[in-house]
């Protein structure tokens, strides 16, 4: 999963958002715990309607906060024009601002979470589930994952998630202990402090993080990773809307190297709750070339879901560049 000991090609000003680069404001973590409030006493229609206007606010007030966002839609639709993408930035920030009343909720309404869910073609994750050997599931931010994976859980299942390491660190225990609340196993990864940090550091945290993830694959247990950040900078550069982006291979290494299954999974927030949608298994040779097989399968996976996001491109979230410019 994690390249430690490799140079990172991130530029010198990070993509991280600066409150998290500081490390030192604790605004973050209050403004969670009082939306957290918010959402415990709001019916859940009004904290989404609550919701929205937050987004609206925050386009209007630091719009260039969102330029990465607007890059990565326009390589998702390219025949959309300034207008229409607008629109789409626009749904897709409220869609976000859902995501996280859908977080502070887990602890206040978890069996409404777990209600929530309905999922399409489950025996793909079962069949590979039952083998024993454990399933990474392959997944993107998109949609409605952590109402999913919640109410996943929340339903019997074993699902952990690998997470970066927020900063104030009050605020991931609080976002944590949401998940949780329903059972989700968070394995944290301290990207900042392995960017931050000599290649032995880096090293350490990385190993750290992946020998949690191998004893949860080891016990039968399934691990949610999303593919389409390249957080440590050491991503493979694939296709991807037909321009290279770098994509973080280790997601599938993990799985060949543990002998686990591969089972992409996206979650789509629809009007009465979330949509699982379970891809069948993806089938390697554990005795080809690793990097070889995993860039393999990566392709595959990424053409799959190229097609889920061209078709709810509001329901791709990510804030950070997945393209490099063309300077770097």
């Amino acid at each position: 999963m994690v390249e430690a000991g490799q140079e990172s090609t991130l530029p010198v000003r990070s993509r991280l958002f600066p409150w998290r680069r500081r490390g030192e404001s604790m605004l973050p973590y209050h403004g969670y715990r009082i939306a957290s409030g918010l959402v415990r006493v709001l019916p859940r229609r009004a904290s989404f309607v609550l919701a929205d206007r937050v987004a609206d606010v925050l386009l209007a007030t630091i719009p260039a906060k969102f330029d990465a966002l607007r890059d990565n839609l326009r390589h998702a639709v390219p025949d959309a024009d300034d207008r229409q993408l607008e629109r789409i930035v626009r749904r897709n920030l409220r869609h976000l601002t859902r995501s996280w009343v859908d977080v502070m909720a887990i602890p206040f309404d978890p069996s409404g979470t777990t209600r929530r869910l309905r999922e399409v073609d489950l025996h793909h994750y079962t069949d590979a589930l039952e083998r024993g050997r454990g399933v990474v599931v392959v997944s993107m931010h998109f949609g409605a994952w952590e109402a999913g994976l919640a109410a996943w859980n929340g339903g019997g299942g074993r699902l952990a998630l690998l997470a970066e390491q927020l900063r104030p660190q009050k605020l991931f225990d609080a976002i944590a202990g949401a998940r949780g609340a329903l059972g989700v196993k968070v394995i944290p990864i301290d990207i900042e402090a392995m960017l931050n940090g000599d290649a032995r550091t880096a090293r350490r945290l990385g190993a750290a993080a992946m020998r949690e993830v191998f004893k949860h694959l080891r016990s039968g247990g399934g691990i949610a990773i999303a593919i389409d950040r390249d957080l440590t900078g050491t991503g493979k550069r694939l296709p991807f809307f037909g321009q290279p982006a770098p994509i973080p291979l280790g997601v599938v290494e993990v799985a060949i190297r543990s002998g686990a299954a591969v089972v992409p999974i996206i979650l789509l927030r629809t009007d009465w709750g979330v949509e699982g949608t379970i891809f069948p298994e993806m089938d390697y040779d554990a005795d080809a070339p690793r990097e070889q097989e995993a860039e393999r399968i990566t392709r595959e996976i990424l053409a799959t879901f190229e097609t889920v996001i061209r078709d709810n491109p509001d329901q791709w979230h990510v804030l950070d560049p997945v393209w490099p410019s063309p300077s770097s």
